[in-house]
């Protein structure tokens, strides 16, 4: 999110960021955080997972009606990894491994996050292997979210990015809008 809001030209107070673990709980607290952004702003980002075919059926299915418009509901297809992947040349740099073991189309990818682990898997540094895979009875290596948030900060290229995942170019489109409302 913060490299969404830098992309999309956010220069205000520095936000506060709530990370809450799986969109069962944004789900949850959705109603709060309408409450909450007729105070502050609020941007909310989940992502379909493999529950939900596309965008309109979370919002259809989650009931989201009319939102405030001091809030942005925003949707990430499949998962946010989907975009960290749209940038071929540079995870696949960062992860040590060959640009051509990253899909050309992440978003169409069921499980981006599994195919990020391949990716991974075929890495030439032993070491991020076993940082970011999991191992039995996990579902993120040790370091996973160290490394993925390094590399969204600090080597994402995410106007390329955008052109290969195009629910991150609405996205981008969308909170650059919402800002400058």
């Amino acid at each position: 999110m913060q490299r969404l809001l830098r992309q999309a030209g956010y220069a205000g107070n520095p936000p506060t960021f709530r990370i809450t673990h799986g969109n069962s709980s944004i789900r949850k607290n959705l109603d709060k955080y309408k409450g909450a952004s007729r105070i502050i702003p609020h941007i909310v980002l989940t992502d379909l997972d493999r529950c939900y075919p596309c965008p309109p059926a979370l919002f259809d299915d989650w009931r989201v009606g009319v939102l405030p418009p001091s809030m942005l509901l925003r949707i990430a297809v499949r998962e946010v990894e989907a975009w960290l992947l749209a940038d071929r040349k540079g995870i696949a740099a960062f992860l040590h491994a060959a640009p051509e073991k990253v899909p050309s189309l992440p978003e169409s990818v069921d499980d981006p996050k599994q195919t990020l682990f391949s990716v991974i898997r075929k890495s030439r540094k032993r070491r991020l292997v076993e940082e970011m895979v999991p191992q039995r009875g996990a579902h993120i290596g040790p370091l996973y979210n160290d490394r993925m948030c390094d590399f969204a900060l600090n080597y994402w290229q995410i106007k390329t990015a955008a052109e290969n995942a195009p629910s991150l170019a609405r996205n981008l489109l969308r909170i650059s809008d919402f800002l400058r409302d």
